[in-house]
Protein backbone atom coordinates (compact mmCIF):
# COMPACT_ATOMS: atom_id res chain seq x y z
CA UNK A 1 0.00 0.00 0.00
CA UNK A 2 1.15 3.46 -0.96
CA UNK A 3 1.25 6.33 1.36
CA UNK A 4 -0.84 7.96 -1.41
CA UNK A 5 -4.87 6.55 -1.12
CA UNK A 6 -5.49 7.49 -4.60
CA UNK A 7 -3.01 5.49 -5.92
CA UNK A 8 -4.01 2.78 -4.05
CA UNK A 9 -7.46 2.72 -5.03
CA UNK A 10 -6.70 3.04 -8.80
CA UNK A 11 -4.09 0.07 -8.24
CA UNK A 12 -6.76 -2.10 -6.72
CA UNK A 13 -9.33 -0.91 -9.41
CA UNK A 14 -6.77 -2.44 -11.89
CA UNK A 15 -6.40 -5.95 -10.20
CA UNK A 16 -10.49 -5.24 -9.93
CA UNK A 17 -10.44 -5.47 -13.79
CA UNK A 18 -8.17 -8.52 -13.94
CA UNK A 19 -10.31 -10.32 -11.39
CA UNK A 20 -13.71 -9.87 -13.32
CA UNK A 21 -12.13 -10.61 -16.67
CA UNK A 22 -10.68 -14.46 -15.31
CA UNK A 23 -14.26 -14.27 -13.71
CA UNK A 24 -15.67 -13.71 -17.22
CA UNK A 25 -13.65 -16.57 -18.96
CA UNK A 26 -14.88 -18.95 -16.04
CA UNK A 27 -18.47 -17.95 -17.27
CA UNK A 28 -17.69 -18.69 -20.51
CA UNK A 29 -17.25 -22.16 -20.19
CA UNK A 30 -20.17 -22.49 -17.88
CA UNK A 31 -23.56 -24.62 -19.12
CA UNK A 32 -26.32 -22.71 -20.19
CA UNK A 33 -28.52 -23.52 -16.67
CA UNK A 34 -25.49 -22.46 -14.95
CA UNK A 35 -25.05 -18.72 -16.45
CA UNK A 36 -28.75 -18.41 -16.01
CA UNK A 37 -28.55 -19.22 -11.85
CA UNK A 38 -25.33 -16.82 -11.75
CA UNK A 39 -27.33 -14.22 -13.82
CA UNK A 40 -30.25 -14.37 -11.48
CA UNK A 41 -28.22 -14.52 -8.30
CA UNK A 42 -26.46 -10.90 -8.90
CA UNK A 43 -28.32 -7.88 -7.86
CA UNK A 44 -28.68 -6.31 -10.80
CA UNK A 45 -29.04 -9.28 -13.23
CA UNK A 46 -25.67 -8.64 -14.58
CA UNK A 47 -24.00 -11.26 -16.47
CA UNK A 48 -19.75 -11.48 -15.76
CA UNK A 49 -19.90 -10.21 -19.11
CA UNK A 50 -21.64 -7.03 -18.77
CA UNK A 51 -19.97 -6.57 -15.16
CA UNK A 52 -16.65 -7.14 -16.96
CA UNK A 53 -17.33 -4.10 -19.69
CA UNK A 54 -18.46 -1.57 -17.12
CA UNK A 55 -15.35 -2.11 -14.88
CA UNK A 56 -13.08 -1.83 -17.89
CA UNK A 57 -15.20 1.61 -18.72
CA UNK A 58 -14.49 2.82 -15.29
CA UNK A 59 -11.16 1.81 -15.24
CA UNK A 60 -10.10 3.86 -18.97
CA UNK A 61 -12.68 6.83 -17.58
CA UNK A 62 -11.08 6.97 -14.22
CA UNK A 63 -7.21 6.76 -15.53
CA UNK A 64 -7.87 9.38 -18.45
CA UNK A 65 -9.33 11.47 -15.75
CA UNK A 66 -6.39 11.57 -13.85
CA UNK A 67 -3.97 11.60 -16.30
CA UNK A 68 -2.58 8.16 -16.00
CA UNK A 69 -0.91 5.86 -18.41
CA UNK A 70 -3.24 3.08 -18.29
CA UNK A 71 -0.07 0.22 -17.57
Amino acid sequence: MTMNPMDDFLYHLKRYMEYTTEMRSSYEHLTAQEKEKIVESHPDGNSPEVISKQVYQWHDNLFKRMGKDQE
